[in-house]
């Protein structure tokens, strides 16, 4: 690379080390959406209009959310493009 440094690779996150954040994310978010069901986050008090347990659930539902929209660029596209290189059948030749 012309304008690489070295320290820039070290920065850079690779995809396994993307797909465990990620991954992490999701099961944090899920495990917030449980929390109103034990207590935690179950005032009366109103944030933004809405109940808390209610705004506490649309929050992590609005992160899961873009947690699914990160998925298909790191398992999907890598999925299909080995497909692409090596098909899971070969069509017969006639």
């Amino acid at each position: 690379m012309l304008n690489s440094h070295p320290l820039d690779e070290g920065l850079m996150m690779n995809t396994k080390s993307k797909r465990k954040l990620l991954w992490a994310v999701v099961l944090t978010a899920l495990s917030i959406t449980w929390l109103p069901y034990f207590g935690v986050f179950n005032t009366a008090s109103m944030v933004m209009g809405l109940p808390q347990p209610l705004a506490v659930i649309i929050a992590s539902n609005i992160v899961l959310t873009v947690c699914v929209i990160l998925i298909y660029p790191l398992y999907f596209k890598p999925f299909i493009k080995k497909l692409e290189e090596k098909p899971l059948h070969e069509e017969a030749v006639k």
